[in-house]
Order: structure tokens, then C-alpha cells, then sequence
């Protein structure tokens, strides 16, 4: 069936589009400047589909950011970290929440509750550090209090050595005197040897549970290895919606391809 301008003309009239000479070349070409109905409308599009590419390359960015800054907490370890290195993370982490916050994507919003479900699982840890899981799922930084903990650390395993040095020490007196006969100095004695071992004990235990809680954080596997590779998907998904929107369209098959395929179930 062959469609002529005419015919292209009535069906406009009919939607209560103005004709205005447009002929079926223009419409074909996209050259349609005389329907004003159709320029707002693809101008509007043009501008929607304009700030959200924007929109996810600010995403993509910033989850860079956040990949990189947990990457170099896991390369410097738990032993040498620094007060700046944790600002930065948590400045980077929040802007990529913040960023996953404007869209109303699907697989955006599951980022963003998975990266707040997952600090909140080492909400005890990172208080250690100082850093507080706050109730929307960012984070806030305390540095007086992560300079606190590192004092305290290193006080701790002093204590620790010195400990364990008393009761080498005192185990060597106590074998001295075994063969002297005054056995209240000998109950003095063994009393002083069991009282030192505890107390080394005890401050091993104390170093233990410390460790333990770091390692949470920055083992492989732990929270900072789990966010590094979070925001790295954060960042391929952002990138290619910010590349389909400047095609104009979207990366819907895509994503439900993904979903189908198990893709983004990230710990499991």
C-alpha cells in the first residue's frame, strides 16, 4: 500500500497534530520542524535522555572512586592505614550512594541496598575504626577516635611483649627457688608465676579479638574487598547506560538477561 503526504496528513489531523505542509520525506528524515507537537516532544526526550547520561557518568565516576580508594585500604592493610586513606573512602562511598540515590533503575536500587546491607553486617567492625553506619547507610568518619584505637593498638601489644616477658622471667625464678625450704616464699612465688601468664593471656586474647575484627575488614573476601568489587559492577553498569543514552536507548534487555543468569547474586 503506497502512503501518500495526503494520506499522512489526515491521519495527523485526525490526532490532532497541525499539518503545516509537512511532507513524508521530512517525517521520514526526522526533518519535521513544522509539527510543533512533535519538536517539543523529541526536544523534551533529547533533554530528559541528556541528564541522564549525565546522571550515570557521574555514577560511574564516583564508583570509581570507591573501587579505587578500597582497593588502596586493602593494598596498605590494617597495620599501616591511615586517617586520610578512611576519610577518603567514606567521602567516595557516600558520593556513590548519593549517586545510586537519584536513579530510579532497577539494578541501581539493588546496588545501592546491597552496599548498605553489607556495611551494616560490619557495623561493629568498622567502629573500630571509628567509622559509623549511619541509619540511611552512609558512613561518617570519627578521626579522633580511629587515632584512639591505633594509640590503644599499639599500647595493647606492648603490653602484650612485656607480658609474656614477666612470665618467662618469673617461670625461670620459680624453677630457682624449688629447692629452698621456706614454703611461704615458695606459695609467693608460684603465686606471682600464675598471676604474669594470666595477664600475658589476657592481653593475647584482648590482640586476638582485635585481629579478628580487622581482618573482617580488610581480608580478602572481607568488607573492603566486597565493596571494591561492588562498586566496579556499579561502574560497568553506569557506563553502558551512559553510552546507550547516547544512542538513544537503554540497556533494559540487557538487564533482565542479567537476572536471569544469576549475574548479581554477589556473595553467594
Amino acid at each position: 500500500m503506497r502512503i501518500t503526504t495526503q494520506m499522512l496528513n489526515r491521519s495527523a489531523q485526525k490526532a490532532g497534530l497541525p499539518t503545516n505542509r509537512t511532507s513524508l520525506l521530512n517525517y521520514i528524515n526526522g526533518n519535521n520542524s513544522n509539527v510543533s507537537l512533535a519538536n517539543t516532544l523529541s526536544k523534551t526526550s533529547k533533554e530528559a535522555d541528556t541528564k541522564k547520561k549525565s546522571d550515570y557518568e557521574k555514577l560511574e565516576k564516583s564508583a570509581d572512586q570507591t573501587a579505587a580508594s578500597a582497593e588502596k585500604l586493602l593494598s596498605t592493610g590494617s597495620e599501616n592505614v591511615s586517617s586520610s586513606d578512611l576519610q577518603t573512602f567514606v567521602d567516595k562511598y557516600n558520593d556513590m550512594l548519593k549517586n545510586l540515590g537519584k536513579s530510579s533503575d532497577t539494578l541501581n536500587m539493588l546496588y545501592a541496598q546491597t552496599a548498605k546491607d553489607t556495611v551494616k553486617e560490619y557495623k561493629k567492625e568498622l567502629a573500630e575504626l571509628g567509622i559509623t553506619v549511619e541509619k540511611n547507610g552512609t558512613l561518617s568518619f570519627n578521626k579522633a577516635k580511629f587515632e584512639k584505637f591505633k594509640a590503644e593498638l599499639a599500647a595493647n601489644e606492648a603490653a602484650g611483649n612485656i607480658s609474656e616477658g614477666n612470665a618467662s622471667e618469673a617461670g625461670s625464678a620459680a624453677e630457682g627457688t624449688q629447692q629452698q625450704p621456706d614454703s611461704s616464699q615458695e606459695e609467693t612465688d608460684a603465686t606471682e608465676t600464675a598471676q604474669e601468664p594470666s595477664d600475658a593471656e589476657s592481653s593475647k586474647t584482648a590482640a586476638s579479638a582485635i585481629a579478628a575484627k580487622l581482618n573482617a575488614l580488610f581480608a580478602e573476601g572481607g568488607l573492603f574487598s566486597k565493596l571494591s568489587f561492588l562498586a566496579s559492577r556499579v561502574s560497568d553498569y553506569a557506563d553502558a547506560n551512559a553510552e546507550s543514552y547516547s544512542g538513544y536507548y537503554n540497556a533494559a534487555g540487557s538487564r533482565t538477561n542479567a537476572y536471569t543468569s544469576g549475574k548479581y547474586n554477589f556473595w553467594s
